[in-house]
């Protein structure tokens, strides 16, 4: 009954002595074949290969990995030589054919229908491996008593995923794919839903919210925000306009590799929640879903802004990478209606005025911080506001130098004006805001000559797009003594080659100064320029190296002078004090500094003086005549 199996065992032996295997290979196959005979007899089983397989597939979870694979081995050995009367092959396809073989009808049909469409495009290896990773999830689907394709739905293959087991998450990661090319044969003839192929990830599918599976609260919000904000456009349509977005548009700004991944993973995720829980899109239900994802990724804060992205692009048909959104809610709408109505009026007039946006800001804090207080007070009515209360809350300022409440008071002071011309208040209750004058002379802090050499070495090694801007700013400040505001406004049109000298509009003083660019400014722009710059249209020499490269803010300068020194300094101005100081070391005149400087006069050069030690010791004065007689104690 095992004559031919006796002697393609033999065969098999040959084989692997010929060929020089070693002693432990040749009794591994020996003793696969022994325990397989054994198995065989005591169950009266003739010999097949199939057979043999499903032997193996029983004893896979109690065998060890490297057992299972040498044993699987051997018998796909030996039935190369039961077929082919010798060993033909090195490597072969290990198909599980047992779970193909239980599929119902309806199973069978649609997987051979796909196995049918990929034969011709790919290798036999390739179309098994697709035929056993499907036939698995085939087989789990009518397991769970699925009928038809109809049941191969977003629920079920989150469920398949989190029950199905794999030896590593490698193993598990190729039969998903395979499945993926399954689904997205399905989808192109319009059997199961197009987002499917986008759903088997193992970082997808821990972010996919089902709100049928929700907690009773959670589900209830969803409701309200779905009654709130009925669909806008389907589900579909929504994806076709984002991939549009995300392969024209995001390109010709200029996004990065990083961001464009990102923006397109974020619209892909949104298409499988909207379809997985049959929904229609609405901006009010995409945005409310970035907000439950803070529960599940990190990147829900991007996610947020590819969906402003797809909003711009809906309603101008283009994106605006430089419109910067506020999530947070404006603290004015908290207050009482007859403080917060006051409060947007003072607001309102002082844009009139022309007043710029920081001063805007800042009188929008002050007063927030006022009028929040007056509520936690219980004031209803300005005719409740009295000069107790005013000291009161000027006493409980939290700051901590007399610089930063002065600025807050002259605010405070300015909207109790205002209440005063409308006569809701008496016009002499501003005077209980008092203002400290106290001032402090202190030693202007200037960069060490170890520090300078810091810069200078910086400098010398920049070397990425970052560094040479940083060195370039910082460069500026230090023999140029510009503000960080002019550094970041500097367009280039200021920049004159030719007779090399840099112009700029002071923005602290509305005053224009052109000044000469040093050789060592000169060679860190025209670096910066040529080799770091982005090279986008933007008129500002400065600017973000990530869209929507705009011009910088001024707390890059100070970030510069960090990465340039290797620790803090007390902000970037200290370039500026260190410009001066350096010239009147260098004996200039005081004229000139102010020149320099931008500074309508000289007496601003006076605070410098204590900078320049060698000097200050010359003008010391001899005690001579004047000492002190009769001991400590007289």
């Amino acid at each position: 009954m095992y004559q031919d199996y006796d002697n393609a065992v033999s065969e098999v032996k040959k084989y692997l002595a010929e060929n020089y295997f070693s002693n432990s290979v040749i009794y591994s196959h020996l003793h696969c074949y022994r325990s397989f005979r054994q198995y065989l007899e005591e169950n009266r089983i003739p010999y097949s290969h199939e057979e043999a397989v499903k032997w193996l597939n029983s004893n896979k979870l109690r065998w060890k990995h490297s057992k299972y694979k040498m044993f699987r081995l051997s018998h796909f050995q030996l039935n190369d030589v039961t077929e082919n009367g010798c060993i033909s092959n090195n490597s072969y396809v290990y198909e599980d054919s047992y779970n193909y073989k239980r599929l119902p009808e309806w199973c069978k049909l649609l997987l051979d229908s796909y196995l049918n469409h990929i034969s011709n495009s790919f290798s036999k290896g390739y179309v098994s491996q697709h035929r056993i990773a499907c036939s698995k999830f085939l087989i789990y689907i009518n397991s769970i008593g699925g009928k038809n394709t109809g049941d191969i739905n977003h629920i079920n293959i989150i469920r398949y995923f989190n029950q199905s087991k794999h030896r590593t998450i490698q193993v598990k990661n190729i039969y998903n794919r395979s499945m993926r090319h399954f689904f997205q044969y399905l989808a192109n003839k319009n059997m199961v839903p197009a987002s499917l192929i986008y759903e088997l990830d193992r970082f997808v599918i821990p972010r996919i919210i089902i709100i049928d599976e929700l907690s009773e609260n959670d589900r209830k919000a969803w409701i309200n925000c779905l009654v709130q904000t009925p669909g806008e456009i389907s589900a579909t349509e929504y994806y076709f306009i984002a991939k549009e977005l995300g392969d024209t548009y995001l390109n010709y700004h200029n996004y990065s590799k990083m961001m464009k991944r990102l923006f397109r993973k974020a619209w892909r995720e949104l298409y499988v929640f909207l379809e997985a829980n049959r929904l229609s899109y609405s901006y009010k239900a995409a945005e409310y879903w970035c907000f439950c994802l803070k529960n599940y990724t990190i990147q829900w804060k991007s996610y947020r802004r590819a969906i402003k992205l797809l909003e711009q692009y809906r309603e101008y048909g283009d994106i605006k990478p430089d419109i910067v959104y506020s999530y947070k809610e404006d603290s004015i709408n908290i207050l009482p209606d007859w403080s917060r109505r006051l409060l947007l009026d003072f607001l309102s007039k002082k844009k009139k005025e022309e007043n710029s946006a920081s001063t805007i800001s800042m009188y929008h804090s002050s007063c927030l911080r006022f009028l929040k207080f007056l509520e936690d007070k219980e004031i209803k009515c300005c005719d409740m506001i009295n000069p107790m209360i005013i000291k009161e809350f000027h006493a409980s300022d939290p700051h901590s130098t007399a610089e930063a409440r002065n600025a807050y008071s002259v605010r405070i002071r300015g909207f109790l004006d205002y209440l005063a011309d409308l006569g809701y208040v008496p016009v002499t209750l501003q005077m209980a805001l008092t203002t400290e004058c106290a001032q402090k002379t202190e030693i202007v802090d200037i960069l060490t000559d170890e520090e300078i050499t810091s810069v200078y070495s910086f400098k010398a090694n920049a070397k990425n797009p970052m560094d040479l801007r940083n060195a370039a700013i910082v460069l500026i400040g230090l023999r140029m003594g510009l503000r960080a505001s002019d550094i970041t406004g500097m367009k280039l049109t200021d920049i004159s080659w030719e007779e090399q000298t840099i112009s700029v509009q002071q923005q602290k003083t509305d005053k224009f100064l052109k000044l000469p660019m040093p050789v060592e400014v000169g060679n860190s722009l025209y670096k910066y320029i040529m080799n770091g710059r982005p090279c986008v249209a933007s008129d500002y020499v400065f600017i973000s190296h990530r869209v929507p490269y705009s011009r910088l803010n001024t707390s890059c300068c100070h970030r510069a002078l960090y990465k340039a020194l290797g620790k803090e300094k007390n902000g970037f101005h200290i370039t500026r004090k260190t410009f001066a100081s350096l010239l009147l070391k260098s004996r200039a005149n005081p004229d000139t500094i102010a020149d320099s400087l931008g500074h309508s006069n000289n007496s601003t050069v006076l605070k410098y003086l204590a900078t320049d030690g060698d000097t200050m010791r010359q003008c010391a004065l001899s005690l001579k005549g004047i000492e002190i007689n009769g001991g400590m104690l007289l």
